[in-house]
């Protein structure tokens, strides 16, 4: 039987035959939706209610069709098309060692209960896989990465403008008006990212990642940094400032 705590969504676009995540989630248990901008019917390895959006291309507008199948108040877990495997701390050998899916799955849900407690909107996993971060079971802070994160519905909307940094738009939007989010630093899911039959490889988007940087520092010219990272194309990287 397929468990429903909380909606569930995965995102796919142009991987017809390797998306990866609705399989994940079937494995998992777990029910969800899929939500596609066209050709519903060219999708393979489809384990969940497949739903075709029509809207353009741009992970924005399918992030807004998950807020929309929300009621208010109610959380959503949002995840990318492209799960591989899943990490949680050891604390005795004080390492991250590969787990499954479900595990991320259920921690993510209990952490939804810590932050209703305190007021707390969004949340997000450890995104680096970096044990120093684990030190500490939770951020405050950092990036909620939008591979797998979990969000609870408010006015909060995504803006058109703005594909490829939707994560830094709501992680500094989230701190700024709820004065902080939720990241579990004890485990995370890894995703393949920047594939070619995805959304776009690094070198693809580049030029469209610095218009939205811009857009973000005219939004928010306090909180974030522009700042070189090796084997990023220069000017697409960005760091939170609080």
């Amino acid at each position: 039987m397929l468990l429903e705590m909380y909606k569930v969504f995965t995102l796919y676009y142009d991987r017809y035959e390797t998306a990866t995540t609705s399989l994940a989630l079937k494995e998992a248990s777990i029910k969800h939706t899929i939500l596609c901008h066209y050709n519903k019917d060219l999708f393979k390895n489809i384990h969940g209610n497949i739903i075709q959006t029509s809207y353009p291309k741009g992970i924005q507008y399918n992030l807004n069709a998950g807020l929309d199948k929300l009621e208010k108040d109610e959380w959503g877990i949002f995840l990318s098309d492209d799960y591989t495997k899943s990490y949680k701390i050891d604390r005795k050998e004080n390492k991250f060692l590969q787990c499954d899916l479900k595990y991320v799955y259920d921690k993510l849900c209990e952490t939804i209960k810590v932050a209703d407690k305190i007021g707390v909107k969004l949340i997000g996993l450890n995104s680096t896989g970096n044990v120093l971060y684990a030190n500490k079971k939770y951020g405050k802070y950092g990036l909620i990465d939008g591979r797998m994160f979990a969000i609870k519905k408010t006015d909060f909307r995504w803006r058109n403008d703005i594909s490829c940094v939707t994560d830094y738009y709501a992680t500094i939007h989230h701190i700024k008006k709820y004065g902080g989010n939720l990241i579990l630093q004890e485990c995370y899911s890894e995703f393949e990212r920047y594939g070619s039959d995805g959304i776009g490889t690094l070198e693809a988007r580049a030029d469209r990642k610095r218009k939205d940087i811009n857009i973000l520092k005219n939004l928010f010219p306090n909180n974030i940094q522009i700042k070189d990272k090796v084997n990023q194309p220069k000017g697409t990287h960005i760091v939170i400032k609080r």
